[in-house]
């Protein structure tokens, strides 16, 4: 694959994580970081997800990206993670300019399971903020209908089209959220082999929590919810423990959302996204019809 650095004094990434949020990249960053042959962005030794140079820092220049991997060793391949990539319209342009044609991995789940998880997610950082102060179905209609990341990321045959205009599609490789929880290792060795290390490799972090759930504990009221879990001077005082080294507080591991109603997934699916799951397997070669609403 070609790189358009490649006879130059400059190390960048060549391979990249281009989404998507709340979709097991977490956790697929994590396990690509221990691999021996592969180095991922840091700065002053601390490993960083998301520098988002080619959406926000692109006119700072490719010497300012290279500086995230200046403690790069031997490694084959050097990557990153940043799920705003695979949604900026302008990023797959700079990304070809930059780099050429290099790997890149896409991590992709069941759209309407997606924005659940999003939204629990920014609930619990934000419990009160507009939206997501409603039910699931009225904040995922109200998302829809303003743009917003919650709801509209999930678009992802719309979006992976615009990327085809500059990459053949062998260059991606498509890890599905329900293959990280179901065969993890197998998953794994997949995307190690795609980059070309050794995909033999077991990583002490494979079977590590992935895409954790978020903030309501199943059977609590939502009162119990905001003082013992979601209000602020509780979320404060996680921080506060996370940053001095406790990052796991065993209190709220048990917890997770209630359950998605197969009933609304369907419904909302086939309103939303049931034509850009077709679209999306089309183009990709891949298989979606699972998660299509006829599916469910």
């Amino acid at each position: 694959m070609r790189n358009h650095l490649a006879n130059q004094e400059i190390r960048v990434a060549n391979f990249l994580v281009i989404g998507n949020k709340r979709s097991a990249s977490s956790w697929l960053n994590v396990n690509l970081l221990e691999h021996p042959e592969i180095f991922m962005t840091s700065r002053g030794g601390k490993v960083l997800k998301g520098v988002n140079f080619f959406n926000r820092d692109y006119g700072k220049g490719v010497q300012f990206y290279a500086e995230y991997f200046k403690g790069a060793g031997n490694e084959k391949r050097l990557g990153e993670v940043e799920h705003s990539y695979f949604w900026d319209d302008l990023v797959p342009e700079r990304i070809y300019k930059t780099l050429g044609v290099i790997p890149l991995l896409i991590t992709l789940r069941q759209p309407v399971e997606r924005a659940y998880s999003h939204f629990q997610r920014r609930r619990r950082d934000l419990p009160k903020g507009d939206h997501l102060s409603y039910d699931f179905e009225t904040a995922f209609r109200m998302a829809i209908e303003e743009g917003l990341s919650e709801a509209s990321w999930g678009y992802y045959g719309r979006q992976f089209k615009k990327y085809l205009e500059w990459f053949p599609v062998e260059t991606f490789h498509i890890v599905r959220y329900e293959h990280v929880i179901n065969k993890p290792v197998e998953t794994l060795s997949q995307v190690y082999r795609f980059l070309d290390v050794n995909p033999d490799y077991v990583s002490s972090s494979i079977n590590k929590t992935r895409t954790p759930a978020t903030n309501v504990p199943v059977g609590t009221r939502n009162i119990v919810n905001k003082i013992w879990y979601s209000s602020r001077p509780v979320i404060f005082l996680r921080r506060g423990l996370r940053r001095v080294g406790f990052k796991n507080v065993t209190k709220y591991r048990p917890f997770s959302p209630p359950p998605l109603e197969i009933a609304l997934k369907k419904k909302l699916t086939a309103e939303f996204f049931d034509e850009d799951i077709r679209l999306l397997s089309d183009i990709s070669g891949n298989d979606f019809s699972s998660w299509l609403s006829e599916s469910m």
